[in-house]
């Protein structure tokens, strides 16, 4: 039996049959509003605020995070799409109560991140009304951050 160039094994009859690990897996992203409720119901260690929008490279990552086995390997690739899509901030001065970092709208809902303790996290978890929130200074709108 040859392993011909293109992938596939030389069986010298017409069928062909495909070599495993030569080819791509091709994900479909999550829908843009599915990822970034599931993104924003994870809290992260550290201090970050978002200062991009998430890409449908970001979001397919996403969608094999949804899809992990493991609660390690969700969490390494949701942890990747995090870092890539903030940046550090400085710790707050009191780690006892939370602090409001910033609001993100995403459609009808609003996000209010707060650094507490160690970690940034949404409070409350799964958003709220946008219309409800008042934040002290404009809202980061995610579909343009």
């Amino acid at each position: 039996m040859r392993l011909r160039t293109d992938g596939y094994l030389d069986l010298r009859d017409p069928r062909r049959v495909k070599t495993p690990g030569d080819y791509e897996w091709d994900i479909a992203p999550t829908p843009e509003g599915e990822a970034v409720r599931f993104l924003l119901s994870h809290a992260f260690p550290g201090h970050r605020k978002i200062v991009r929008p998430l890409t449908e490279a970001h979001r397919s990552r996403i969608r094999m995070a949804i899809w992990a086995d493991s609660v390690s390997e969700r969490m390494s690739l949701v942890d990747r799409v995090w870092r890539q899509i903030t940046e550090a901030v400085m710790p707050p001065t009191d780690l006892e109560t939370p602090q409001l970092l910033q609001v993100v709208v995403y459609g009808d809902l609003a996000y209010p991140i707060y650094l507490d303790g160690g970690t940034t996290r949404v409070i409350p978890g799964g958003g709220m009304p946008a219309s409800s929130f008042d934040a002290p200074e404009p809202p980061v709108n995610l579909k343009t951050a």
